[in-house]
């Protein structure tokens, strides 16, 4: 039987299920860490080096694994604003880690672990509703020392970048970059910065929760 007719049978007679939330969830995520590390499209190439280009092919196949870190830190040099740095730093974290250094859903657990290893004490809430606390890390943000609390929501991961602030309070504005959300906010002490794979009104919805249980 020929390629295209063993297609043809399996798009009439092969049962279709609808993906679970889980597996869809684990789909989006590796396609937006995918696009963080990779990193703009290359140009076009000239048809006399497309032979040339197929080749190559195999060689960056050989090196995928090799380079999967070189690629994120390709990236986050070509995207020196402080969104991009915490959306590659966010990327590290889930690749290679760690997402957090202390292990704790208990917030009289994860703040104290702050001591000594940065020179300011970051807020920590262990009750955002909806919103599981896994942990924390301190990881170099603009070259500083910051806190990352890391939660989760059904299979998604978000880091959220705690430092102080100028004194000035701002209200939550969001973006997205290469595919990942962002939310940033001040209440005049702290700056935050939420970043996940997860869908922009749900981030909005962890900055709101965040938010109400802090007051």
């Amino acid at each position: 039987m020929k390629d295209d007719e063993l297609s043809q049978l399996l798009r009439q007679r092969a049962t279709r299920h609808a993906a679970s939330e889980a597996l869809q969830a684990a789909v989006r995520t590796q396609i937006a860490l995918h696009s963080a590390a990779a990193g703009p499209a290359p140009a076009p190439l000239p048809r006399r080096r497309l032979a040339l280009a197929g080749a190559g092919m195999a060689v960056v196949g050989l090196v995928a694994g090799v380079t999967l870190t070189l690629g994120v830190q390709r990236w986050r040099a070509a995207n020196p604003s402080l969104g991009g740095e915490i959306v590659a730093a966010h990327v590290r974290a889930l690749q290679v880690g760690p997402l957090f250094e202390v292990a704790s859903s208990n917030r009289h657990q994860v703040k104290p672990w702050f001591q000594g290893r940065i020179d300011y004490a970051p807020p920590v809430l262990d009750a955002v509703p909806g919103f599981t606390l896994l942990g924390g890390r301190v990881q170099a943000i603009q070259g500083q020392p910051t806190a990352v609390l890391a939660f989760q929501l059904r299979l998604h991961k978000i880091d959220l970048f705690i430092w102080p602030a100028t004194g000035r309070e701002s209200a939550p504005e969001r973006t997205q970059l290469r595919g990942f959300n962002l939310m940033h906010w001040s209440d005049g002490a702290m700056q935050y910065w939420a970043v996940s794979d997860l869908d922009g009104r749900e981030l909005e919805g962890f900055g709101t929760a965040w938010r109400a249980a802090a007051n």
